[in-house]
């Protein structure tokens, strides 16, 4: 027999996830530098200014997270899996705005000379320079590392849904939180330690941009998205490094079967940040370093903060008789 509670569908059918209040924060974060820094380009709207228009889309998302534990756990299977995936297509969008504003934050200062002298301490010359110009000559090369730099989001994509997809929805509601956190903690931190990385530092290789480059699709695909899209100010730490070690901790705690996979594409995607002159080799360590410090605290945070909420999205669904396996620790 149902409780009045259950029946009237009070807070009983608020299934909040601990991910949920971390997109509420990071959207009511980027929310306030937005309003604090309306004019930060063109707007889709005349009468409204951009960053007052983001400010209101921030917070729309932040009531978006609200209202999706109100979500059913015998909802329909896509739905649920938009539910629980959902902070992964905020990225682009989260990532795109730190950048924007990390320029109006530090009014346009940039640590790069500090990043690049480190590299050259650390070298005795850029990689960042040296890796390209010794190698660029060489199409197959070319491909392979603007290829390897796609992979990227591939397995960004892909990685967290193999549990949920085994059944194992509570490992995957834990990985897509680690995630989640990792992504505010890092593009909060660019709103204030601006890095532009190399390509946009050094004028020469600004200037030429990509155009030196010869491959194949991947090549072709990356000269048109970098021609037509701002990606100065969040270089350090590397994204492309700090996710793709995660998504490979991640696998790692699937099944090391699938270490003969993830490695390898760590290595080259790391590689790739350098010799497409995205990143300082600065970057690669700091983005290892984020990952290797974060996702263990917050791999055993999840837990506990899931608990104190009563369980996720999949408990609920184990409660009400749909087989699923909760991820070990």
């Amino acid at each position: 027999m149902e409780s009045p509670e259950d029946e009237s569908g009070g807070m009983k059918s608020w299934r909040p996830l601990p991910q949920d209040f971390v997109v509420v924060f990071l959207s009511i974060v980027f929310a306030g530098f937005s309003f604090a820094f309306p004019d930060t380009g063109l707007s889709p709207f005349a009468s409204l200014a951009r960053g007052t228009f983001m400010g209101l889309l921030f917070l729309a998302i932040a009531i978006l997270a609200l209202l999706l534990p109100f979500l059913k756990p015998e909802a329909p299977a896509l739905f649920r899996f938009f539910r629980t995936f959902y902070p992964q297509l905020l990225l682009p969008l989260f990532f795109e705005e730190s950048i924007i504003l990390s320029a109006e934050v530090m009014r346009g200062l940039a640590f790069d000379g500090l990043i690049a002298r480190i590299d050259k301490t650390l070298f005795g010359f850029q990689p960042s320079r040296r890796f390209h110009e010794s190698l660029a000559g060489i199409p197959a090369i070319n491909e392979l590392m603007f290829g390897a730099y796609f992979l990227y989001y591939v397995l960004f994509a892909v990685t967290p849904w193999i549990p949920w997809l085994l059944g194992r929805r509570e490992t995957a509601e834990r990985e897509i939180f680690v995630y989640v956190s990792m992504m505010t903690i890092i593009f909060i931190w660019y709103l204030f330690f601006r890095v532009e990385g190399p390509k946009y530092w050094f004028n020469d290789l600004r200037s030429v941009g990509y155009g030196e480059f010869s491959g194949g699709i991947f090549v072709d695909f990356f000269q048109n998205v970098f021609r037509n899209t701002r990606l100065d100010g969040a270089a350090f730490p590397s994204t492309h490094v700090a996710f793709s070690l995660l998504m490979t901790i991640f696998a790692f705690r699937q099944s090391r079967r699938f270490l003969w996979l993830y490695v390898p594409a760590f290595i080259l995607i790391a590689c790739a940040t350098v010799y497409i002159y995205a990143h300082y080799f600065t970057d690669i360590l700091g983005g290892m370093a984020v990952t290797l410090l974060l996702e263990p605290f917050l791999w055993r945070l999840y837990p506990r903060l899931a608990r104190r909420l009563g369980g996720g999205m999949a408990n609920h669904l184990s409660a009400s008789g749909d087989a699923t396996r909760g991820g070990g620790p």
